[in-house]
């Protein structure tokens, strides 16, 4: 139940304050996505997914309880002396070697799939990926951080599929069983793997889905 069902007027005007502050901060947070008011809405929702740590995707700001709201804003506040969203930085530590672990094939193969499917321009996923993990290709992810993106890319592509569907407002339940779909649709669910090579095909221009799935 979306926690404004309970709530009083007076706590109802608070909740639709902090709210308004959201979407207003978040605005000032990703300009890049001023062209499109459905991608900036669904990477709001996404990221607030990932920065509350929410076991499903995030439908509306209104499933938010006020506790998680000023959470939202406080770590919005923290960004703002930022010039872009954060990513997972790596500090240098002298004379400790490092094993870095990237994204696996299968990760990369999904990720490009869904970037296809979205039929987002190349300097868009690059702006994209470089916001939020200061890296302009998915083959030099990190698993962990490969892994919250099949979650946002799957957020905003079953969002928008479900809306031409002629939905108008779609629910994270909505959202959760439409993924299995997309996923067979976009035959990424198939038990087969991805090697290092098919990744590295994709380097040059952030994986075009002709290019990926040749062969």
């Amino acid at each position: 139940m979306p926690a404004a069902a309970t709530a009083s007027p007076n706590q109802w005007n608070s909740r639709r304050k902090m709210m308004a502050a959201i979407n207003i901060q978040w605005k000032e947070l990703r300009p890049d996505l001023h062209h499109s008011p459905d991608e900036l809405r669904e990477e709001r929702l996404a990221y607030i997914t990932d920065i509350l740590k929410l076991k499903e995707p995030l439908g509306s700001l209104k499933d938010l309880t006020n506790y998680q709201m000023s959470r939202v804003l406080a770590h919005f506040d923290g960004l703002r002396a930022q010039p872009a969203l954060p990513s997972t930085r790596i500090v240098a530590r002298p004379a400790v070697a490092e094993i870095v672990h990237l994204a696996t094939a299968q990760q990369v193969y999904t990720i490009n799939k869904l970037l296809d499917f979205l039929g987002w321009h190349p300097d868009s996923r690059k702006k994209f990926l470089t916001a939020r993990y200061q890296r302009e290709n998915p083959v030099h992810l990190r698993p962990r951080q490969a892994n919250a993106l099949i979650r946002i890319l799957f957020n905003i592509a079953c969002s928008q599929e479900l809306k031409k569907a002629g939905f108008k407002k779609v629910s994270r339940a909505m959202i959760g069983m439409h993924i299995p779909v997309l996923k067979k649709k976009l035959g990424i669910d198939r038990k087969e793997s991805h090697t290092t090579e098919d990744a590295a095909t994709c380097q040059e221009t952030l994986i075009s889905l002709a290019d990926c799935s040749a062969g």
